[in-house]
């Protein structure tokens, strides 16, 4: 049949989200401290679940939450619930929320663990004749003291010594333009 899993776009994220956001649009439809109070209104985890969101639309929405109010919320309820977050803030989250997803939809595929964007980016940096190499100065730089040819016990040792900030070596810094 030419519409069948057309119904398959209602369960996508976003289409979850549009919904919730159509249920939490004006402030007299959104609640704070119940899933659903007995006018009607749902709270942001109330509308999530109304639509049987909270699988896919938990991460996201925590995320966006994060991101606009600075604070590091461990479940929804405690920023829906916040007596500082304002139905304003719950929209602000809900915009958010679409746009990470949306941007995670189109750069999908480059998304990598942290630690190997980390080592990608340290090797490009230490890299010798690398296209980011010559973007350090070396008058930037700082030059370390090189440990003594001794023993690995004499090394190890010299590793572990203190040092104050004057004993360290720098490049030279340019002359000031006259």
């Amino acid at each position: 049949m030419p519409f069948d899993g057309i119904d398959a776009l209602d369960n996508h994220p976003i289409a979850k989200l549009g919904a919730v956001e159509r249920m939490l649009a004006t402030e007299q439809q959104w609640c704070k401290g119940r899933l659903r109070d007995a006018h009607g209104r749902h709270c942001l985890v109330g509308a999530i679940e109304a639509v049987g969101g909270r699988q896919v639309l938990q991460k996201p929405i925590l995320q966006a939450a994060r991101e606009v109010s600075g604070k590091r919320y461990w479940r929804i309820e405690f920023f829906n619930d916040d007596p500082r977050t304002t139905h304003a803030d719950v929209l602000q989250v809900l915009r958010r929320t679409r746009e990470n997803m949306i941007d995670g939809m189109i750069c999908s595929f480059d998304r990598q663990p942290w630690h190997r964007r980390w080592m990608g980016a340290l090797r490009a940096l230490v890299s010798p004749g690398g296209s980011d190499a010559q973007a350090i100065s070396p008058e930037s730089t700082t030059r370390v003291p090189v440990a003594p040819r001794e023993s690995s016990w004499a090394r190890a040792r010299w590793a572990m010594t203190p040092r104050s900030p004057e004993s360290i070596r720098t490049a030279p810094s340019p002359a000031p333009a006259a």
